[in-house]
């Protein structure tokens, strides 16, 4: 059972049954992509070249093209939520999972049992797997160290009143990662906030697809070709611009996940830290091991923190046995 059950490999690869390998690359027939963040789409031309079967969600295809990674359409098999698709034996279901647009969880199941993966994942919007024999779960926030006291909708209401007090002297700019950028989008149209938003060709490109996901429209988006705005807007830019653009005049927001202090806290002149997360706190993590109930639990520790401490947490207090690999 073990070879065909679930484990985490050194290289991050999430193995569920005998043919399934999720968000990195293995030796297997069917390469899972649950979303489109950089580390769950490790090693994905390598899949593309040697697995029979690339599987995400239609929505995760079509932000995997936008980011440049080419599936060919004999190897592409999308699966909407709650779809499945039968393989050698064994059947795999994506399941929604609340992340970024497209996210999905994993479900598999073999003759030797059933197996989930939650992937990234928060709480609530993710339906905790039912009835598994393994459960590997993210612990991106897997200590109770990291428990923002807040909720993300203070985040959000921070982040509007930033906007409202700021952009009336010139231009807000908004620094993320895929995903989490389209989601605020969303997140700030649908809570009134009108300001004209500017963001880079790739954001824009996403956003597009993120607002028929969410099902919000964004309005107007002016793509942002470089230099300083001299006018009240809204920017929207990756976080890898952060430090190229910072120098010019506005206010410059950076949304992570990682900011303890407050929903929102100043981080140098000029500059301010928003406590926005796409992950799960830890009480979050908790809460969806008890409510789903498996016989074992597997915590990612090659992209989680603490995930030993969430191993033995879980254990402990749970009373489900429960380890971190790799």
């Amino acid at each position: 059972m073990e070879g065909c059950g679930a484990r985490v490999t050194s290289k991050g690869a999430i193995l569920l049954g005998c043919s399934f390998a999720a968000d990195a690359y293995h030796r297997r027939p069917v390469r899972i992509v649950t979303h489109a963040h950089e580390d769950h789409m490790k090693g994905l031309s390598r899949s593309v070249r040697e697995s029979l079967l690339i599987i995400a969600t239609p929505y995760t295809f079509r932000f995997l093209e936008v980011l440049g990674k080419r599936v060919p359409p004999e190897r592409r098999v999308e699966l909407p939520y709650g779809a499945s698709l039968d393989f050698d034996g064994e059947r795999v279901t994506l399941v929604k999972a609340r992340h970024i647009a497209g996210s999905a969880q994993v479900l598999v199941e073999t003759g030797h049992g059933r197996f989930g993966y939650t992937s990234d994942f928060k709480m609530p919007g993710t339906p905790p797997l039912q009835d598994l024999d393994i459960l590997v779960v993210d612990a991106t926030y897997g200590s109770p160290r990291l428990q923002r006291r807040w909720s993300e909708w203070d985040a959000i209401a921070a982040l509007i009143e930033i906007i409202d007090r700021f952009v009336g002297e010139g231009p807000v700019w908004i620094y993320g990662y895929n995903g989490k950028l389209q989601e605020v989008m969303a997140q700030l149209r649908l809570r009134g906030v009108d300001y004209p938003f500017v963001a880079d060709e790739k954001t824009y490109r996403l956003s597009l697809i993120a607002s028929e996901f969410y099902g919000v429209d964004l309005g107007e988006v002016e793509i942002y070709t470089g230099g300083p705005i001299d006018y009240s807007a809204v920017v929207f830019l990756h976080m890898t611009r952060l430090n190229s653009i910072r120098r010019f005049p506005g206010v410059h927001v950076r949304l992570t996940g990682w900011e303890m202090r407050a929903p929102a806290a100043w981080s140098g002149d000029r500059m301010i830290n928003v406590s926005f997360s796409d992950h799960a706190t830890f009480r979050e993590i908790i809460d969806y091991v008890r409510e789903a109930r498996p016989k074992r639990v597997i915590v990612d520790a090659y992209r989680g923190s603490d995930a030993w401490f969430t191993a033995k947490y879980i254990e402990k207090v749970l009373g489900i046995r429960s380890e971190a690999q790799p």
